[in-house]
């Protein structure tokens, strides 16, 4: 009886993990990078829920020429990590803060992230509201 109990709850592991995975082969066939007028283009969207529930949008865009710059990965990884980089910092200055993606942002966003990057480096641009402010670095200052 247990072994026929174990193979029971392994079997609905086995079926509850197989419905999963299948949500996220369309994500991960889902190609991140847009190739459009010379430029690779990356958009996030990312839903910021505080601990007293009010809530942030954050709409995040990378972008880099498709030649010759940055390798396709390269981009990937480094626009990743610096998006990641700001949900942690967002999410820590309020524990009990959640992050979950979103298709698309709805209506406005309350916080924008501009990251450009070009043969001479890399800029940064982050919008809240009317405020903007850049952040530039060449190549070598950011891998010191």
């Amino acid at each position: 009886m247990k072994k026929q109990f174990s193979l029971l709850i392994m079997l609905t592991m086995f079926c509850s993990t197989f419905i999963y995975a299948q949500d996220y082969q369309a994500r991960l066939l889902k190609d991140m990078v847009k190739t459009e007028g010379g430029k690779m283009i990356m958009e996030d969207f990312t839903l910021i829920t505080l601990s007293n529930n009010s809530t942030l949008q954050l709409k995040s865009h990378g972008e880099a020429p498709a030649t010759s710059v940055i390798s396709r990965d390269h981009f990937v990884a480094l626009f990743s990590h610096i998006i990641t980089g700001v949900i942690d910092d967002l999410t820590k200055a309020d524990e009990g803060s959640t992050s979950q993606e979103l298709e698309s942002i709805i209506g406005n966003p309350d916080i924008s992230i501009n990251v450009y990057m070009a043969k001479a480096g890399i800029q940064i641009e982050v919008k809240t509201g009317t405020e903007v402010d850049r952040s530039t670095m060449k190549w070598e200052e950011l891998f010191k």
